[in-house]
Order: structure tokens, then sequence, then C-alpha cells
């Protein structure tokens, strides 16, 4: 490796290329630091050394995007780094085969997604997929950093106007670094500290005039499969991806026992529990009306698969029910979408959402005096505090209660026609 004498800009702009191959010249200030030329005319600047056993090349940058005088005080950091043991080439590499996090992504999906409920999967899917890939799937995990998941969650927040996707979104990359550190991928998770929305817990319940109403919008509803699907919604408090992949073998129509596999639920346990009179009428009937189909499903679509999607017959049925508020439209992305004038367009919307069936199906059980523990184990909660949501609806019950005792021992109760004695004055 001779050196020439102190590189300069000038010399390595009246460099010459060789004919073939490439040719070195070397820095005299920093040892290993040079400039290589190619039969091309292509110009770069490089740092040779040693590490170990291994003697390495590392391209600092192409002339004459890199001056001298910046490619030597690069080439002189790294010449401190290799002193102490480091190895600038071998970590180069190491960041390019680096997991990225496309590659967290497909392991994420592949190992652990699997285990969740079908609803979850197809959620987190197109969370991945639509939002968080195309912002970082190319970046390696090892150089995102909070504020990269600040950024993301901000964007999903205030430019697409879903808040509580976006707590959704970072939920699931916080779990997806995790996993990455328990698979010696990272050392640290960039989400943890990343601050969630507010969210404001929905406490939407049907009154009896509007199950009454929605009621009368499903029997009178042509889609016949949706509409029962939705009943059985009401009747039980399932989930609608219980009910919609039911299939005629979970039932015991004889006792009116539901029993749903742990594979359908939410809990991934399997969930036993008794229907009641109208639920049972409600599956004979179908399943009378269903003598001639093969599927196995209680609920099939055209193609004889499991229904997937009721929305429409939802948003249909809700209409017909008074159901539904002026709310403006957006698009798939979460943006309001306007007219030519710019206006807002407004559309019809349901004020109550499908998943509210099953909170309304709690409130009539806690109306009725049904303990906390009794409809956690009709509803498939496995802890305490999912069902704690709705202790404040025992008001009204306790209340009632109240008054019982209270119309057991009037003669507590005084009033201006019989007022109690006051007291002698001293």
């Amino acid at each position: 490796m001779p050196a020439s004498s102190k590189l300069t800009d000038n010399e390595v702009r009246k460099a010459l290329s060789p004919k073939q191959g490439q040719r070195i010249l070397w820095d005299s200030d920093v040892k290993g630091f040079g400039v290589r030329i190619t039969s091309g005319g292509a110009k770069s600047f490089i740092l040779d050394y040693r590490s170990g056993q291994r003697q390495r090349r590392f391209t600092i940058g192409a002339y004459p995007d890199w001056t001298v005088a910046a490619a030597r005080k690069v080439a002189s950091e790294h010449k401190k780094e290799i002193d102490t043991g480091a190895d600038p080439m071998g970590k180069r590499q190491n960041l390019r085969e680096a997991p990225t996090m496309q590659d967290l992504w497909e392991r994420y999906r592949d190992e652990w997604l699997p285990r969740k409920a079908l609803t979850s999967r197809k959620n987190e899917t197109s969370m991945w997929e639509n939002i968080v890939l195309p912002k970082l799937g190319k970046e390696t995990l090892v150089s995102i950093e909070s504020a990269d998941i600040d950024k993301l969650h901000h964007d999903v927040t205030t430019v697409r106007k879903t808040p509580t996707r976006a707590n959704r979104v970072i939920a699931s990359v916080r779990k997806a670094f995790n996993l990455a550190i328990r698979w010696n991928w990272i050392d640290k998770n960039p989400v943890i500290g990343v601050r969630r929305n507010h969210e404001e817990k929905r406490n939407r319940y049907l009154n009896k005039n509007e199950i009454a109403a929605l009621a009368m919008a499903l029997n009178a509803h042509h889609e016949h499969a949706s509409a029962n699907a939705i009943k059985l919604l009401m009747l039980t408090g399932a989930r609608k991806n219980e009910v919609l992949s039911a299939t005629w073998d979970m039932f015991d129509l004889e006792n009116g026992i539901w029993t749903k596999p742990s594979a359908h639920t939410k809990q991934r346990k399997l969930h036993r529990v008794p229907l009641s009179a109208p639920a049972l009428k409600l599956l004979i009937d179908i399943k009378q009306k269903a003598v001639t189909s093969k599927s196995p499903y209680v609920f099939p679509g055209l193609n004889g698969k499991p229904l997937t999607e009721i929305k429409k017959t939802w948003l249909s049925v809700c209409k017909a029910a008074g159901l539904t508020d002026k709310t403006p439209k957006k698009d798939r992305e979460g943006k309001i979408v306007k007219d030519d004038k710019g206006n807002v367009v407004m559309i019809d919307w349901p004020n109550v959402r499908i998943h509210d069936l099953r909170h309304s199906f709690a409130s009539i059980l806690v109306s009725s005096g049904a303990s906390l523990p009794l409809i956690g184990q009709m509803l498939g909660h496995t802890q305490v505090t999912t069902t704690q949501r709705y202790a404040h609806l025992y008001d009204d019950p306790l209340r009632k209660a109240a008054d019982l005792v209270g119309q057991a021992m009037p003669m507590l109760i005084t009033s201006e026609e019989n007022p109690s004695k006051k007291t002698r004055k001293a």
C-alpha cells in the first residue's frame, strides 16, 4: 500500500483512469484511506483495514459527491473505531441483512396471528398491509425509532381521522416488536412510551322500543339468512364471527345447548351456553327451511360457505327501524368525501353497531338482576374486569330493591301533616 502525498480534490479530479481494471491513489495522512479509480472513470473513496484475520475494504462514497476532506474525516473516525475492535464493513453487511418490518410482519403473520380469532386476523392484516407496511415496510427493525412510531400514530390519527384505529395499529406493532425481541432480532421496543389516543367506552344499549322496531324490520327484510343471523345475535349476545361461522353440529337442539369450539371464540376456549326458547325456535325454523341445503353452516351464503358480512342488511334494517343519523361519508382510507362544490356528502348511518347488540343482551340480564359472574359466563368472558363494564347498569335494579325496603318501613317517613315533635328549648 504505497502512500502518495496527501490527497487533494485537485489531484483526484485530474487523476486519469487506467486502461483496464482499477488504480488506487493512497493518502499519506490517514493509513488505508485512498481513492479508487476504475477504467470506466468512476472514482470512490475507500478505507482498507484489517479486522481480525480478514482484510476489509470499506467504500465511503463517490467523488465528486464526497470531497477529499469529508471522506478523510469519515475514514479517520472509522480508524478510531477499528482500533477499539469495531468492524465498519461487517456492521454495514449486518445492516443489509437485518430483518425489516416486512420480515417482521411475515413471521408475525405466520407464527402469531393464527392464534387469534378470525376477525382479529382480518383486522390486523388490513392494518399492516394498508397502513404499516406502506410507511415502514422496507425499514430495518434496528433503524426504526420511537419518532417513527409517533409519526405513524399521528398520521393515522389526524390524516386518516381514525384515532381509535391508530391505537389498534400501535397495539399490533407493539406486540410484533415484543416478539422480535424474543426472537433476538432487536433488543428494544420503539413502541414503548407512545401515547395512545383517549377512547370513550361505548355504552349504547337498545331500549324496548328500539328492540321492537328492529325486530319488525328484521321480520320484513328480504335477506332471510343475514336477518336471521342478526336475530340470533340479539337472542344470544354472541359475537358476530361466532354466529356467522356457526355450524349445525355445534347445536344440541334437543337440549337447547350451543357449544362453541375454541377455534371460534375470541378467548380460544370452548364456550358452552344454553339457548333461550325464542333462540331455539329460531334455529329449528331455520333448519326446517334448509332441509335441502347441503351446507354445514347455519347461515350459508350463495356459494354454500358461511356469510362473511351482514353490513348491508344491518344498514337496511337500521334505516327501517329509525336507528340512523346523518353522518359524513368517508372513503376506504377514512377521509371525508366531498361533492364537486366542496360540500361534505352526508349519508344515513346506523347510530348503533352490531356489537352493541351484545351490550344490549348484557344490559337486559343486568336489569333482571343477573350477577356479573353469570353474565360473564353467558358472554364467554375469561376476565372479571371485562364484565365489570356493565356494573353501572345495576343502579336501576338496586334502586328498586332499596325502594322495596323503603315501602316496608313507611313509619320512618315524616310529612308536613304529621310533623315530628320539636325539641324543647333549654
